[in-house]
């Protein structure tokens, strides 16, 4: 069975491994366009007597059927996997997806400009050199979080505000949310063998390259937009510096004094994306410079510092 005729299956039948009460709910099965320009197959199905439209994604199932398991099978765990997020799904509804409601629950997101350009024309964004800012909030449920949703244009509109003020609260929420992290290398490869390291003033001192991210080593790149937080690094690093946007998640950051030549560290970045860093999880090969006197980033190259955008938003 091939790939849509295989998602075509799924939307005809998987009523039939669900409870009765989904019997006269409609079935959706169609493409989503996620990150770097990534297309995947998702099903949603409202849940009776809710505004909730749980989607859960079809494309590591695809995967099974294609490595033997039985349609049958494949059509049972997907309906376990469905009526698990209907569980877990927060007990809201649409009435209460109002601005004041929800703008303590946003938060911002680094993505690849030019792999999203078609996702940036239908969300409010924010551009600095090939890479765009988008914005999401999240969706949680006695303490857990069951989701994000990414705004868009519409959000706006129906929230009566405009991208700048989107941006400041986005910024400003996030922090609550998820507080930036900035440690020394030693310490994060230490801490992620499970051997903790004392980090001082002066092992910070001592250390050339470092590691930019949140509270949640999740979208933690997205402190690339905050002005603030790249002075402050700054200080702590003492002065200007390399950055390496080693994923959506993090930022490798690195002394400027000592740099090694740029289109090396360029094919570190690139073969730390392709070997090391899901696709959908990438955010650029390129390497930047911050600027402690303009405060400014700007995409570096081995004889050309070309021109950044002064960060103030």
């Amino acid at each position: 069975m091939e790939y849509k005729e295989f998602m075509e299956e799924v939307e005809r039948h998987i009523k039939e491994y669900l409870p009765e009460e989904w019997k006269n709910e409609e079935v959706s099965v169609r493409q989503q366009l996620k990150n770097n320009g990534i297309q995947l197959y998702g099903m949603s199905i409202r849940i009776p007597g809710s505004d909730l439209t749980p989607q859960i994604y079809l494309d590591s199932a695809y995967q099974s059927y294609s490595m033997g398991v039985s349609m049958e099978e494949i059509l049972k765990k997907l309906a376990e996997q469905y009526l698990e997020s209907v569980e877990a799904a927060p007990k809201f509804g649409i009435h209460n997806f109002d601005y004041e409601n929800w703008k303590d629950s946003l938060f911002m997101c680094a993505i690849n400009a030019d792999k999203n350009r078609e996702l940036l024309s239908s969300v409010p964004h924010q551009i600095v050199e090939y890479l765009a800012v988008v914005y999401r909030y999240l969706i949680e449920e006695d303490g857990g979080i069951f989701g994000t949703v990414l705004v868009n244009n519409d959000h706006l509109k129906s929230w009566n505000i405009d991208s700048e003020m989107l941006h400041e609260q986005a910024e400003k929420s996030m922090k609550q949310l998820m507080p930036y992290e900035f440690h020394s290398m030693d310490y994060v490869i230490a801490d992620m063998m499970g051997c903790p390291i004392e980090e001082s003033q002066l092992s910070m001192e001592n250390s050339f390259m470092f590691v930019l991210s949140n509270s949640k080593k999740w979208q933690g790149a997205s402190y690339l937009f905050c002005p603030d937080v790249l002075e402050s690094v700054s200080k702590e690093i003492g002065g200007n510096y390399l950055i390496l946007p080693s994923s959506i998640h993090e930022l490798v950051l690195i002394r400027e004094e000592k740099e090694r030549g740029i289109e090396y560290l360029k094919d570190i970045v690139c073969d730390i994306n392709q070997s090391q860093v899901d696709e959908e999880e990438r955010l650029s090969n390129e390497v930047y410079q911050y600027d402690a006197e303009t405060g400014s980033i700007s995409m570096v190259s081995d004889g050309d510092m070309q021109q950044g955008m002064h960060l103030e938003m």
